[in-house]
């Protein structure tokens, strides 16, 4: 198991609108997907009881992590596991109205949580996401960059054009061609002046389209191995991006996707 917590040092930026705040893994099975990222990350989980079941949260030390959520009963039993990131509003209300206009499904409406009011919406091209307004004083307004923490997203969708129009018109980012090429429409998204998202076209036109996840580890080669030996599955080579760092794509033992990432310039993300 790698503490990877002590050969990195960690970082925070403000977390600013259109900007991505938290991620939360969506599973029929909390108990294996804490036992599996606490142990990839050596992470500690609290349980928090909620209504409609048990909120896990993970953390290194005083670093929050993620959070980690049982799919409810409710839903349709093709929906497997997944991540979902939410991005910063300051108008909730307003965004997923505005996203609506442009396009968007609205898959649950703004609702007040603990933190503060959501809404989750796919967007016209089908990926997933979700919008979020902190409650005043409820959060620190800060993103955690370091080992363990999610530090980057990267949509891959069938429509790399729309998504970037939408996304653009949503939230004021920027595009432009990435540092290692743009080929087939992939871009990178700005805003505030700092790269917040990638979008690139799927490898196969019948892929759905979907933010990826990344998560920050030391050493990437170890640990992509300790995932394999917990249980995931490599889903791609190690594959370096001048850009971003070197990036494996895994499938958790429970069925979500995700990748981790070992940064190209150490100590940020």
């Amino acid at each position: 198991m790698t503490n990877y917590a002590d050969r990195m040092i960690w970082q925070s930026t403000p977390c600013l609108h259109g900007e991505f705040c938290w991620h939360e893994l969506n599973t029929r099975d909390a108990a294996g997907s804490t036992a599996f990222y606490s142990a990839l990350l050596n992470a500690t989980a609290t349980t928090i009881p909620m209504p409609h079941g048990d909120y896990t949260m993970l953390a290194i030390g005083s670093h929050t992590l993620m959070g980690i959520m049982p799919i409810s009963a409710a839903s349709p039993a093709d929906v497997q596991a997944h991540w979902v990131g939410s991005i910063a509003v300051d108008d909730i209300e307003l965004m997923t109205a505005r996203a609506a206009e442009l396009g968007a499904t609205i898959r649950t409406p703004v609702t007040q949580g603990s933190m503060g009011r959501s809404s989750v919406i796919s967007d016209p091209t089908g990926a997933v996401c979700a919008l979020f307004q902190a409650d005043p004083g409820k959060t620190d307004g800060m993103n955690e960059h370091g080992p363990g923490a999610v530090v980057w997203n990267h949509l891959v969708t069938r429509d790399p054009a729309r998504a970037v129009e939408f996304y653009s018109a949503l939230l004021g980012w920027e595009s432009e061609l990435p540092p290692d090429g743009g080929a087939d429409g992939a871009r990178r998204m700005n805003a505030h002046g700092r790269s917040v998202a990638g979008i690139m076209p799927t490898s196969h036109p019948d892929d759905r389209s979907a933010w990826l996840t990344f998560i920050c580890v030391e050493r990437i080669e170890e640990a992509s191995r300790t995932a394999t030996q917990l249980g995931a599955t490599a889903l791609t080579d190690v594959v370096g991006f001048p850009s971003i760092g070197s990036v494996v794509v895994l499938r958790d033992p429970q069925g979500a996707t995700f990748c981790v990432v070992e940064p190209a310039q150490r100590g940020e993300a």
